[in-house]
């Protein structure tokens, strides 16, 4: 399906019942039911650049780490910034393209509240890469574009090396223009020497003979009134590897993740260490279906289950759910780098430093910063600090377990616990 509409606003991005003639428009494209999933692309003039150099390579644990490098170092409050990055075609270096929070939230909510569906907010530097890529793949060049502000992008290799924004102030400026435009042909890291480029609208006098060469880019199809920015924008969740599923995530989005993500690890470790009780050892998940103990096992994982978890409902084919948790939890570990122990050996050393027949439950496993968390209630005290004796006995001289944090719930009836459990000897108390 395709189609290109327009809705005239008096402000950037619109008014409530702007927005609301815009998702009339695209019904009409559509026809009935829902509006598709859609993909918010915000102007250069609401974000901010920066290529950042990290200690890793991949982009799961670069995605986590960057925002480190860009607080402190952008003309907005650190807890204001909202924030993705785009491999870089280096190892471990990246362009990281940020935006204030509250702006992208307000527009969102905008967005969402007239029933449009967003798959995700991005950026026009990433629409412009997804265009070229469209038709351009592994492009090596520079990408140009006049469309809302001046953008140039230097690709190698399908990759964004460099990127550089004009602002209106610089744009007006000829010379400053051409010397930006210059600098970024000049800066090829990888040497490629290509003066390849793709200009999205119009080349500004002062570039015509630096572009001189440049091929414009061309819509496919029926689409030749469309804007170039909102084609790239709808491919953006087809070039997920080249755009490192770039999205810019607002907090109902990265809370609605975490909630997930807890109850993903609050799962997998009542499941596993019920499991672990179940069989008294470190039998693997899939040898635990045998015989004529399915019926016992499937019976008490269900009943504890429910009992752990608050809100499942239902707990059908068990060992398939426990193994999959499991292994959710091996591929954090491995995420993080961690030296500790496979799950199941590491969950059997928790389950079994349990006080027996006591007021103590663990709630929550998961590893944070290379070290085990554990998080749980308590009928006291004094049973976590038996708990983590235990948990001292069972991991040995070459790990640390300490209480990060034990008080009172609101009710008062029990203690809420926090131990971390890491690598180094046990020279400090709780």
């Amino acid at each position: 399906m395709e189609g290109a509409c327009e809705v005239p606003c008096t402000e950037p991005y619109g008014r409530g019942e702007d927005i609301a003639r815009l998702a009339e428009e695209v019904r009409r494209i559509a026809g009935p039911g829902p509006l598709p999933p859609a993909v918010l692309s915000l102007p250069p003039a609401w974000t901010f650049l920066r290529r950042i150099r990290l200690p890793v390579a991949d982009l799961p644990r670069a995605k986590k780490m960057h925002i480190a490098e860009l607080e402190g170092n952008l003309p907005i409050d650190d807890e204001e910034i909202l924030s993705d990055i785009l491999p870089a075609g280096e190892p471990g270096v990246f362009l990281a393209v940020a935006a204030k929070r509250s702006a992208v939230e307000k527009i969102v909510s905008s967005y969402t509240g007239a029933g449009f569906r967003l798959d995700r907010a991005i950026t026009d530097h990433v629409s412009l890469l997804c265009a070229v890529l469209s038709s351009k793949k592994e492009f090596s060049g520079l990408v140009f574009s006049d469309q809302n502000d001046f953008v140039a992008l230097r690709l190698y290799g399908g990759a964004v090396a460099s990127a550089r924004q004009f602002p209106g102030t610089i744009a007006e400026n000829q010379e400053e223009l051409r010397t930006g435009i210059q600098e970024i042909l000049d800066a090829d890291a990888h040497g490629a020497g290509s003066q390849a480029s793709v200009v999205f609208g119009n080349v500004p006098p002062p570039l015509a003979e630096l572009l001189s060469s440049a091929d414009p880019f061309v819509l496919p199809g029926r689409g030749e009134n469309a804007s170039p920015l909102a084609y790239g924008a709808a491919l953006a969740p087809f070039f997920v590897r080249e755009t490192g599923n770039f999205s810019l995530r607002t907090s109902a989005d990265a809370e609605t993740e975490r909630a997930q993500r807890r109850s993903r690890i609050r799962i997998a470790a009542a499941a596993a260490v019920i499991a672990v009780l179940s069989l008294t050892g470190t039998i693997l998940v899939a040898q635990w279906a045998q015989g004529n103990k399915v019926s016992r096992i499937r019976a008490q994982i269900r009943k504890e289950f429910t009992e752990a978890v608050p809100g499942v409902k239902v707990v059908v084919q068990e060992t398939a759910q426990i193994r999959e948790k499991i292994q959710s939890l091996a591929r954090q570990r491995k995420e993080l780098g961690t030296d500790f122990p496979e799950p199941t050996v590491m969950l059997a050393k928790v389950s079994r430093s349990l006080p027996e027949k006591q007021n103590l439950s663990v709630r929550e496993v998961s590893f944070d910063s290379g070290r085990l968390r554990l998080q749980g209630d308590a009928g006291s005290a004094e049973l976590v600090e038996t708990f983590r004796t235990s948990l001292v006995a069972a991991f040995g001289p070459e790990a640390t377990v300490s209480v990060k944090e034990a008080e009172g719930s609101v009710r008062g009836e029990n203690v809420r616990f926090t131990i971390l459990i890491e690598e180094g000897g046990n020279d400090r108390a709780s």
